[in-house]
């Protein structure tokens, strides 16, 4: 007998938080304060991101990151930034596997190393299960200025195809350039 799992409403919203808890505390060393469209607001100043289609919208978590969701699509994309020695200096790939945390099943499909804002990026389109509940997750993690950026979408496997444009045009529009 075939069971078809249907995606609870807020789960994409659980895996937000647990990827952006992965980093030593998203709500105490995070820089992220807020969202408008295109800019995500930090501390200091902000970051740029590409502009997402109003079916995007910002969503109030108690976290220092910003998460949009998409009630159609069943998915949300979010980003957090980390700077001042709120992260190790590890590699790109081993920051990356931080972000898959609490997940099961977890099968890496692809990786591929890509330039944002002048500087090396690593993108991973991964599979993977919470709670029995299979998802796509697509992340993105780059170092800049002594910070380190995280972007992710998170989606049913059934939605991921549609969800992944509007993330490419959101990481894709990354630009930094001083305080957060």
């Amino acid at each position: 007998m075939l069971r078809i799992l249907k995606w609870p409403p807020l789960l994409p919203l659980l895996m937000v938080l647990t990827l952006s808890a992965c980093f030593a505390g998203v709500k105490k060393n995070g820089k992220v304060i807020g969202y408008k469209p295109g800019q995500v607001l930090t501390k200091k100043g902000f970051y740029k991101v590409g502009e997402l289609p109003e079916t995007w919208r910002p969503i109030k978590l108690d976290i220092a990151a910003v998460t949009l969701r998409n009630d159609a699509l069943g998915s949300a994309i979010s980003t957090d930034a980390y700077c001042d020695r709120a992260y190790d200096d590890s590699p790109l790939s081993a920051l990356t596997r931080h972000l898959f945390a609490g997940l099961q099943e977890i099968k890496i499909r692809k990786e591929q190393s890509l330039r944002l804002d002048d500087r090396e990026a690593l993108r991973s389109s991964v599979s993977a299960s919470l709670d029995g509940l299979p998802l796509r997750l697509e992340t993105v993690v780059v170092k800049k200025d002594w910070c380190l950026f995280d972007f992710y979408l998170v989606s049913p496997p059934e939605s991921f195809a549609q969800a992944l444009p509007d993330f490419e045009t959101f990481f894709r529009g990354f630009e930094y350039s001083g305080d957060l």
